[in-house]
């Protein structure tokens, strides 16, 4: 019974960092990507800046700024499942 009251209060911070790490890890895509030759959206992106390729550029950027805004919302949602105090407003 204790159990159960303890991780939902310990599952918060780990919530907060899953989402903080999904945007890490999508940014680090780039370097990871450039370094080892490996084909993705990070090693597109570094092209696309040498080439000046504004719209591919802006549109990389957008879908990263996308993907890390739901995994945040989503993480935002997550905390009232887990924590029923944590009201969305």
């Amino acid at each position: 019974m204790r159990l159960r009251h303890v991780l939902r209060h310990a599952a918060l911070p780990a919530l907060t960092l899953t989402g903080w790490a999904l945007g890490a890890t999508i940014s680090g895509a780039v370097i990871v990507e450039a370094i080892f030759s490996r084909p993705g959206i990070g090693e597109t992106l570094v092209a696309a800046v040498g080439s000046q390729d504004l719209p591919v550029v802006t549109g990389i950027v957008v879908l990263v700024a996308l993907v890390y805004v739901v995994a945040n919302l989503l993480v935002d949602l997550l905390y009232s499942v887990v924590d029923p105090r944590i009201t969305t407003s």
